[in-house]
């Protein structure tokens, strides 16, 4: 038995079954100040040309929120990770996923996620982006 063989004949099979979770599309881009032209606050979008665009998911690896103390204000977050199919193109730190749609959960429409770091290299199933979520 050849374990890395046998992984490397499973790996297009199992990338496959990752990419069918994927029940997200996103576009990832630059993020921009701009100014919402309802309400007058200023906001950050994300701009053309896009980095990528097509399916994705959302994944909160865990329901655990953590509270930090940030200038006097008590500030909740949650750890994201946003997965790409393997071969996309290759989002750079800094830059931002938005949600343009969801086959199962409307609620991730519009929110926008700034990408913290790099994917994982490898023998991966998807590539898993670290990201904070910006609204």
């Amino acid at each position: 038995m050849d374990l890395i063989h046998d992984l490397k004949r499973a790996l297009p099979f199992l990338r496959s079954q990752a990419d069918s979770t994927m029940t997200e599309t996103v576009r990832a881009g630059q993020l921009v100040d701009s100014t919402d032209p309802v309400t007058g606050d200023p906001v950050q979008t994300v701009t053309e040309p896009f980095i990528y665009e097509g399916p994705a998911r959302v994944k909160y690896p865990d329901t655990m929120v953590s509270d930090s103390a940030s200038a006097g204000q008590v500030v909740a977050s949650q750890k994201v990770i946003v997965k790409l199919p393997v071969g996309s193109a290759v989002v750079p730190e800094g830059a931002a996923f938005m949600v343009t749609a969801s086959e199962v959960d409307e609620s991730l429409v519009g929110r926008t996620y700034k990408v913290d770091g790099s994917p994982s290299a490898g023998m991966v199933t998807a590539h898993r982006y670290p990201v904070t979520e910006l609204s």
